[in-house]
């Protein structure tokens, strides 16, 4: 912080420059753990390609070897980062969960869909980050009205794995106990299922005793009535998803967070990879044109 700036002729004093503000802002806020719970997909997170996206050893060996000298290095770093986090850091020791990671993320992604396909997100609200909050509530809001939605997973094709975990502090302040700590801890897990998605529309009819009742009657997504399926049976338009889902957990003043849901992402392509190298170059050349 500056030396106080002296009143000038007129008795007043002048204001602050917008930085040192901001600076003071930032520091009260640490202060307080009134930090932002959505901080966005942290830097250098890499979702290994696969398949076809995956270069091969035989065509593409360069491109390859440099993907796989990226990521030993960034899983490096990620290590020795969480261990830091965990150890050094923060008190007391943190859970971070990395042996449950993954059916962690795979019980949220489940309950989260569920209540999405459903237009409520109450129940959800403690576990969304802020903006994929939002962006699902503006989807319900788009539906149009008596309409419905059911999502089901049938089953998990394979053990979800975790493609990235890691783990950032903010920096400490002036006197901050290792107990007062805020920092994050963010998961990119592989999510591989079987599933469907059943629309339905609500419909007014009378029953028995000729009282207007509302059915829910099943439809294609033109809203076209179709047969609807049978509870437990897997319906042939079933489909096969892999999702990247980001959980994330965060320290508020030594306080940790349950796991969130922060969204989702995609694998990493090799030409973003170039596109990263080529603007480190340019910026230690001092090159400021535009990355083609």
């Amino acid at each position: 912080m500056g030396r106080a700036i002296k009143p000038s002729g007129g008795g007043r004093q002048s204001a602050p420059a917008m930085g040192v503000q901001m600076a003071k802002m930032k520091k009260d806020a640490l202060k307080s753990g009134q930090i932002p719970l959505d901080v966005g997909l942290m830097q250098d997170t890499l979702v290994m390609p696969t398949g076809k996206n995956l270069p091969s050893w035989t065509r593409d060996w360069r491109a390859r070897m440099r993907l796989e000298r990226r990521r030993l290095r960034l899983r490096a770093v990620e290590y020795f980062s969480v261990m830091i986090y965990k150890y050094w850091m923060v008190k007391p020791r943190p859970d971070l969960a990395l042996f449950r990671i993954g059916s962690l993320a795979r019980d949220l992604h489940r309950d989260t869909y569920s209540h999405f396909a459903s237009g409520n997100l109450q129940l959800m609200e403690s576990k969304l980050c802020e903006s994929f909050l939002a962006s699902l509530r503006r989807r319900i809001s788009q539906r149009p009205p008596n309409t419905g939605l059911k999502w089901t997973v049938h089953k998990y094709l394979s053990k979800p794995k975790c493609m990235s975990y890691k783990a950032a502090y903010y920096p400490p302040q002036k006197g901050e106990l290792k107990t007062e700590r805020n920092g994050i801890l963010q998961a990119v897990v592989r999510l591989h299922s079987l599933q469907s998605l059943q629309h339905f529309k609500k419909i007014t009819v009378r029953d028995g005793q000729h009282r207007l009742v509302v059915k829910e009657v099943a439809t294609d997504a033109q809203g076209n009535e179709v047969p609807e399926v049978a509870e437990g049976v897997v319906p042939k338009d079933a489909k096969e998803s892999v999702e990247y889902l980001v959980v994330q957990k965060s320290l508020r003043m030594g306080k940790e967070s349950p796991w969130m849901v922060w969204g989702t992402t995609e694998e990493t392509k090799v030409k973003d990879l170039r596109k990263d190298k080529r603007s480190m170059r340019q910026m230690f050349r001092g090159d400021t044109r535009s990355v083609a």
